[in-house]
């Protein structure tokens, strides 16, 4: 026989012979390699979960700033307004507005006309 003939194999084996089978120590090693890889992709999913909620953490609380700073803002304008509105809303500028713009002053008791009000309508307000 030829040297081409026969299949490749380990050296010194005979070629036509069955593959050893897996060797126990050989098997205990590949599981405590599978073992220690599992373990390692475990802690780095871990990690990146750590770190993932980490990231969304901050940036919520970031928004959560903002939004406190803008509601902030809003407040202190709607104190501003209401502030405004109750200027506007006194007698005295009122009455001032009322004389400078309409040509209006406080009536004078002689100006006064008192009106008398009906028997049936005052009936059938309390009626309602």
């Amino acid at each position: 026989m030829s040297a081409r003939a026969l299949p490749r194999g380990r050296p010194g084996a005979n070629p036509w012979d069955p593959p050893p089978a897996d060797r126990p120590e050989r098997r205990a090693r590949r599981r405590g390699l599978l073992r220690r890889a599992f373990f390692v992709l475990v802690l780095l999913a871990s990690l990146a979960s750590v770190v993932w909620r980490q990231t969304v953490g901050y940036e919520r609380e970031r928004q959560l700033s903002a939004l406190r700073s803008e509601l902030s803002a809003a407040e202190a304008e709607r104190v501003e307004v209401t502030n405004r509105i109750q200027a506007l809303q006194t007698r005295a500028r009122i009455t001032r507005v009322a004389r400078e713009r309409l040509g209006m002053h406080v009536a004078r008791d002689e100006e006064i006309v008192m009106l008398p009000i009906p028997a049936d309508s005052s009936a059938q307000r309390a009626d309602q």
